[in-house]
């Protein structure tokens, strides 16, 4: 008897090791891909925020110059403030130096016309002296029909030296210091007219600021009194006279 066909079946045998080398490279795929996912989604986070910087950028850009024209509106509003006061103040100051020089050039005035009328004082008593000198010469004179003319002569000699010791005096300024009893002797050279062409101290004082004050009195007394007769100016062209302070 013929024996019947026996199917013979065929067995793979798994290799274990090489399930876990799947399993585990499914695994890092796996892995691979969420880290993938990951990278992508933190990518697309740090767009967000670098979109979201970049706003706020340009949000604090937009605000730094709007408070840069906020702070320009405000300098140039204070700039046009203090412009406005300086001319204010320039305008006062103007003002006030205006009124200060009207006051200045009306005080000006003033002084002048007082000089003007003590110079015009002085003119009237320079007149009234030498009218009061010819007045006094004439009554010299006439006194002298009646005496020895060289007596009178020496009178009036003796007289316009005490007038010219007394315009001396007023025109003398004391110096600093003790001068009391302090005397002196002054020769004056005249011109006619009186004027002073030199002063010097014949025996001084001992004093040498008294000396140099009566000096330049001397010269300032210029011109001093003389009598109109030729003949007896003759007598002070080179005059000394005595020099005392009134006491």
């Amino acid at each position: 008897m013929a024996k019947p066909p026996v199917n013979i079946v065929k067995a793979t045998v798994i290799d274990e090791s090489k399930v876990r080398a799947a399993a585990e490279k499914l695994k890092q795929l796996e892995r691979k891909k969420k880290l993938q996912e990951k990278q992508r989604i933190d990518r697309l986070k740090a767009d967000r925020l670098k979109e979201e910087k970049k706003l706020a950028d340009l949000k604090k850009k937009q605000s730094n110059e709007k408070k840069k024209i906020e702070q320009l509106k405000v300098a140039e509003a204070a700039r046009l403030a203090k412009l406005k006061k300086q001319k204010t103040e320039a305008a006062k100051k103007k003002a006030a130096d205006l009124k200060k020089k009207q006051a200045a050039d009306k005080k000006k005035k003033v002084a002048a016309d007082k000089r003007k009328k003590a110079e015009e004082l002085k003119k009237q008593a320079i007149a009234r002296e030498k009218q009061e000198q010819a007045d006094r010469l004439s009554a010299m004179l006439e006194a002298a029909h009646n005496e020895e003319q060289e007596q009178m002569a020496q009178k009036a000699i003796a007289s316009f030296t005490d007038m010219i010791r007394q315009k001396v005096e007023r025109n003398w300024i004391q110096p600093v210091g003790d001068i009391s009893g302090l005397s002196c002797v002054v020769r004056v050279k005249l011109i006619p007219g009186g004027e002073v062409v030199d002063a010097q101290i014949t025996k001084s004082s001992g004093n040498g600021l008294f000396d140099r004050s009566v000096e330049l009195a001397t010269r300032k007394a210029s011109p001093l009194p003389i009598p109109d007769d030729p003949a007896l100016f003759k007598q002070f062209r080179n005059l000394e006279f005595y020099f005392q302070p009134s006491k």
